[in-house]
């Protein structure tokens, strides 16, 4: 009998008009709770005034952007519930820990939660004598429970599949492996989910799809993967079943994994946009950043791209080494081939990333380390630029942002800023 229960809290982002995704982290570790007997409940709050549940656990996400607003609710959790145990993780937490000093938690988990929080929820007590807990990888992500997809209230999210600007139909987002190889100096993702990729297989992924579709009757789908398309072969067998399900899909990838088979392949399974990051059309600059990526594999995958679906590509203005010249550099490089959709982002060293942990080493200053000042896109597309280098000044790379937005608007393309 269930006579325990934990209520998981997603705080606030004010800079974020619409809400695109219900909290897709917190639905996995309510699968959790759920199978451990737990009561569980999500919360997304729109303010830091929404009304909070009574629970026997509260626990909360929490990204860098959303930290100011994270220690606010855990000063109310803190009042409010002063008897009930209180726990952070998060892409944050998990990369500076020991700000847990300035909170009102009782405990925070860093890395992956799923395995600790059994563990947790088994016996509470662990929280009495561990203020900073380790999380573990779940090495087979097939073992992972589907997210409890059923305590969201999906009429307030808005992500869609899209067609230009019309929707085709909504779409739910999903994930198919863990992990990101890549080591751009701007990323901290890694301090969750690690650099080693682990992925589940195409017959846990395929069976996720059809539970979707049977309990919530959705056939758009959203691949959240950092890099979809790094493994080919994997990628090609999921088509062939994507196929057979009549559904409609979007997914994020790097330039250098795609080639003209793959994307037929997916093309023919349903797929109607690929986003890549291209960050800049400058050489010098993919390389500051560690990208790993060139010019011309940039620019060989837009094409590509934009022959068997909508293309979408993300860009970054304001890193390291940075220069008008080279803002120059990325706008010939969208005019070759124009995008379907963009996003300009500011560059944002978030925490956890090699450009906030050694920020010399890039020539950066960073201005502020007020968390809620780091949004790279902002409201009316402008990121908050939160930092200077040794070519720009931040008044230099708003100019840049807002010339670069104004080329790429005067080229009459999308701007949806969805990720």
């Amino acid at each position: 009998m269930i006579n325990k229960k934990i209520c998981f809290i997603e705080p606030p982002i004010g800079f974020l008009k619409d809400q695109l995704d219900p909290p897709f982290p917190l639905m996995y570790l309510a699968a959790v709770a759920e199978h451990c007997k737990w009561e569980a409940e999500i919360v997304h709050m729109e303010t830091l005034q929404d009304k909070l549940p009574c629970a026997d656990i509260y626990a909360v996400t929490s990204s860098s952007p959303q930290w100011t607003t994270t220690l606010e609710l855990s000063e109310r959790l803190y009042k409010e519930f002063p008897d009930k145990w209180k726990i952070c993780g998060g892409s944050h937490i998990s990369a500076c820990p020991n700000d847990i000093n300035n909170t009102k938690f009782d405990a925070v988990i860093i890395g992956e939660g799923e395995i600790v929080l059994e563990k947790i929820l088994k016996n509470p007590n662990i929280l009495d004598h561990n203020k900073i807990i380790k999380g573990e990888p779940v090495k087979n992500i097939d073992e992972i429970l589907f997210p409890s997809r059923h305590l969201i209230n999906w009429s307030r999210y808005k992500r869609g599949i899209m067609a230009g600007e019309k929707l085709l139909t909504p779409a739910v987002s999903i994930i198919t492996g863990r992990g990101c190889p890549g080591k751009c100096i701007f990323c901290s993702s890694h301090c969750v989910f690690g650099r080693h990729v682990r992925y589940r297989s195409v017959e846990n992924v395929i069976a996720e799809i059809k539970h979707v579709i049977n309990t919530l009757g959705y056939r758009g789908f959203n691949f959240h993967d950092d890099t979809f398309c790094l493994n080919h072969k994997r990628v090609m067998k999921m088509c062939e079943e994507f196929e057979k399900l009549d559904i409609s899909w979007r997914c994020l990838t790097r330039a250098d994994t795609v080639d003209e088979d793959l994307l037929l392949a997916m093309k023919n399974s349903g797929c109607k946009e690929i986003i890549i990051g291209i960050e800049s059309g400058s050489q010098k600059i993919l390389n500051i950043i560690r990208k790993n990526t060139t010019i011309e594999q940039n620019l060989k995958a837009m094409k590509m791209i934009k022959k068997y679906t909508q293309l979408k590509v993300g860009v970054i203005v304001g890193s390291p080494g940075e220069t008008f010249e080279t803002v120059q550099e990325t706008k010939n490089l969208l005019r070759q081939c124009p995008p379907d959709f963009w996003n300009v982002s500011v560059f944002t060293p978030f925490p956890g990333s090699d450009a906030w942990n050694n920020p010399e080493e890039f020539g950066l200053k960073i201005l502020t380390r007020d968390l809620s000042q780091y949004q790279m896109i902002g409201k009316d597309l402008k990121g908050n630029v939160v930092i200077e280098t040794e070519e720009m000044s931040k008044s230099d790379i708003e100019q840049a942002r807002d010339e670069l937005i104004e080329f790429l608007n005067n080229l009459k393309l999308g701007n949806r800023n969805e990720s």
